[in-house]
């Protein structure tokens, strides 16, 4: 049987709807991202977040079993990690500057290649061993509790990282709160999964303070940022 390009058997028009909105997002934060890799030849993303991301990207976009949301989706994940490949790249070359450790900044490039393995290999076992949703919902918001708790970490401990791009802050929260509402619309039953969700919220609340705060023009002169 052919795959549908949109499940709407088990999802709702809806719930689709929400779902595309935060995934089209994401693509748009990944592609400002590979733009401020090439011309500032620098990385604001956690590197260890990163490496989480290209693991689950991977795992989900090109290992069976795929997302049962149809082949719109499928191609939504790919095209996340067609971005990831040279986001990844830019983690491996540029990703060192955001550790403080020397004895991890001279093996970087091994480790982050070792780091990502590993989580890739975390997604597939959680995903064979079924302890996922068809859509791979709760290693995504592993993944994502991850990437909102170090990019609060990076931004109150590197300074020169605080001046990202504001539209990057706020597409890449929005996008995960759409997300997140689709699901608690889908999987209300799910409460690790809707505790995951909670979670990143307030986290990425609170980083979008700090960031704000820590770019205004009035901190940005006191501090001499």
């Amino acid at each position: 049987m052919e795959e549908p390009w949109i499940n709407l058997q088990v999802y709702s028009p809806f719930e689709l709807v929400l779902f595309g909105v935060g995934c089209s997002m994401w693509v748009v934060v990944y592609f400002l991202y590979a733009r401020h890799i090439a011309r500032h030849m620098m990385i604001g993303m956690p590197v260890f977040a990163a490496a989480s991301n290209f693991g689950w990207e991977f795992v989900w976009g090109f290992l069976p079993p795929y997302t049962d949301m149809g082949l719109l989706f499928l191609w939504g994940y790919r095209i996340w990690f067609f971005f990831d490949l040279y986001i990844f790249y830019g983690v491996w070359r540029y990703g060192a500057e955001q550790l403080s450790i020397p004895a991890l900044k001279r093996y970087f490039k091994p480790l982050i290649i070792f780091v990502a393995v590993c989580w890739g290999l975390l997604y597939w076992f959680f995903k064979a061993q079924g302890y996922d949703t068809p859509i791979g919902a709760n290693s995504a918001y592993v993944a994502q509790i991850l990437i909102s708790i170090l990019y609060l970490l990076l931004i109150l401990r590197h300074r020169k990282f605080v001046w990202s791009s504001a539209p990057i802050a706020w597409l890449r929260s929005l996008g995960t709160g759409f997300i997140s509402i689709f699901m608690f619309l889908h999987y209300p039953e799910n409460y690790l999964l809707l505790m995951l969700c909670t979670l990143s919220a307030v986290i990425d609340g609170v980083y979008l303070y700090v960031f704000h705060r820590r770019t205004s023009v009035g901190h940005a002169i006191e501090t001499g940022g």
